[in-house]
Parts: structure tokens; C-alpha cells; sequence
């Protein structure tokens, strides 16, 4: 028998309907609604969050009136987003799997890694940072959105045997709802393959929730090794976006 939604898909809807409330001024009808968010301005990429009864299209107000006619009664999938914006001029940019994570996470053998917690505000710590930068190709930079000028508040590394970081794990409050925790994971190129990623993501997952932070995962579906990187630490699927990016 359907037990019904989980408690971590719950939380998860919450949250996006609250985030989308807000935007509107009001709670978010049934069926396919484009919400246009002040907070997305700028923004060539629209994204699409179904959700049982409805769909939020979530877009910058410059977006919206394009987007006007995929406004209906009822709500629909991430593929008939995809081809109707298609039809509209958008480019598909692909599917993302929002995860979380509501209870500690699986045990992982971290074998010999060490595990770090570093400042952003410690000279030393970003002299390490900077230097796992500089030994990462631009590409996995981007997707991880990790930047010098731009480092999340908390971080946790495994160091290998030179005292270099291999692996950083970070997090910053999730812009849609600050009580979730976003987290971001990159392996020095060199250091993969070990379960490094893996080992620093749960430590810090264990220790946000021991912060009372709710900890999210959010990776392209094409991610493979990120996508199993969640899985084996223990997020729950609870929400799979499309994006359309229009130029």
C-alpha cells in the first residue's frame, strides 16, 4: 500500500512551494504556473519543478511573458517542459536530482583520509584552498561553483600525505530556503577513485545535522559518480528538475 510521500519529499515541497509563495504573493495554484523571482534576474535559464498536482516554472521576470503560454490547468512532466520550450526558442540544458538528507548519514570507511575542517578566514587554510584551485581543471571548478572570491562558509577537506587537500566538501544555506544546507563536492583529479568525495561529504553531512542543519544534494542526472557519491552516503531522491536555457 502507498504510504504516501516521505517525510524528506515533504520538507523538500515545502520549502519550494513557501519560495515560490513569496515570488507570487500568493500560495501557487494547481497546474503549470511560470513564476517569475526577482531573485533570478539576470538569469537566461528557466527551471522546472513538478510536483504532483503542479509545476512551478521558475524564471527571471525578463523570461516570464515568453514563457506565458506553458500557463495551463494541469501540471507538466520535465520532458513536455522540455519540448514545449524547445518550440519557444529555449535549448534543453538538462535534467537535475535534488536529494536530502534528514538522518545521519551511512557509515563510510574513510580509511586513511584525513578529514579537515577549514576557515575562510584563516590565511593558511585559504593558502591550502588556493592551491587545490590551481591543481583542478576550470570545467569541475564551474560545476562545483567553487571560487576564491566566493567560498562557502563551511568546508571540510580530506588532506593527502603531503598535507595538500585531495577532496573538498562545502555548504552554504540553500538560496531558495536557508534552513537547508547546499552541499558542493570536488576531487583533485589526481586523487579520484578513492572514496575521498565520498568520506568528506558524509563527515560533513554528520556534522551540519548535528548543527541542526538539513543537508541537500543537488547534481546533474548525467553525473554518474556523483549521482552513486549520494546514494552511498545516504541522500534521498525527493525532486527531479529541467532546465531551458534562452539566449
Amino acid at each position: 500500500m502507498d504510504s504516501g510521500p516521505s517525510p524528506a519529499s515533504t520538507s523538500f515541497r515545502k520549502a519550494v512551494e513557501e519560495a515560490v509563495a513569496r515570488d507570487l504573493g500568493a500560495e501557487p495554484p494547481t497546474g503549470t504556473s511560470v513564476v517569475a523571482s526577482p531573485s533570478r534576474e539576470g538569469s537566461r535559464n528557466a527551471v522546472a519543478y513538478p510536483m504532483g498536482e503542479r509545476t512551478v516554472i521558475w524564471c527571471s521576470p525578463a523570461l516570464a511573458p515568453r514563457l506565458a503560454t506553458l500557463v495551463r490547468n494541469a501540471a507538466i512532466s520535465n520532458d513536455d517542459f522540455a519540448q514545449e520550450a524547445a518550440e519557444l526558442g529555449g535549448t534543453f540544458s538538462g535534467q537535475g536530482r535534488f536529494r536530502l538528507l534528514l538522518s545521519p548519514p551511512h557509515d563510510i570507511d574513510s580509511g586513511t583520509a584525513d578529514l579537515q575542517v577549514l576557515s575562510r578566514d584563516n590565511p593558511a587554510d585559504c593558502a591550502l584552498i588556493q592551491d587545490f584551485i590551481d591543481a583542478c581543471p576550470e570545467a569541475d571548478l564551474d560545476e562545483a561553483e567553487l571560487e576564491m572570491g566566493d567560498l562557502d562558509p563551511v568546508i571540510l577537506v580530506t588532506l593527502d600525505q603531503q598535507g595538500a587537500i585531495s577532496a573538498y566538501a562545502s555548504t552554504r544555506p540553500w538560496d531558495v530556503n536557508p534552513n537547508f544546507d547546499d552541499v558542493g563536492i570536488l576531487t583533485r583529479p589526481d586523487m579520484r577513485s578513492q572514496g575521498l568525495g565520498t568520506a568528506a561529504v558524509a563527515a560533513l553531512a554528520r556534522q551540519q545535522l548535528a548543527a541542526g542543519r538539513v543537508p541537500l544534494y543537488n547534481c546533474n542526472v548525467d553525473n554518474l559518480g556523483s549521482n552513486r557519491l549520494a546514494e552511498v552516503v545516504g541522500f534521498e531522491l525527493v525532486q527531479t528538475v529541467s532546465a531551458v536555457r534562452f539566449d
